[in-house]
């Protein structure tokens, strides 16, 4: 099944810790994503940029806007039939030793 939606996240706001049962192919519209990946990379995605996101649990990741104008994203979702867009998780424990620091 292939869908997709916009997606905007305040200032501030997060997407939680998520993966995606589907490859996702996302293109920023406005403001500055943040994500933090699995393996504590940080990727930062402008106004103008695309990324993708891979599927399975490998791939956990959030992503945050850590701007003062909104991020507007156009997400086009691959997900197989049955399964949601993402699956929630938890923050890994790593991440949470970095809490306070620009990356958490």
């Amino acid at each position: 099944m292939s869908l997709v939606r916009t997606i905007t996240l305040p200032p501030g706001a997060s997407t939680g810790w998520h993966y995606h049962p589907g490859r996702v192919e996302v293109v920023v519209l406005s403001g500055t994503l943040t994500r933090t990946l699995c393996d504590g990379r940080v990727e930062v995605s402008r106004a103008g940029d695309s990324l993708v996101e891979e599927a399975g649990p490998v791939h956990v990741h959030v992503g945050r806007n850590l701007g003062t104008e909104p991020v507007v994203l156009i997400a086009n979702y691959a997900a197989p039939e049955g399964h949601p867009l993402a699956v929630p998780v938890a923050e890994p424990v790593w991440s949470r030793s970095r809490a306070g620091t620009a990356e958490a």
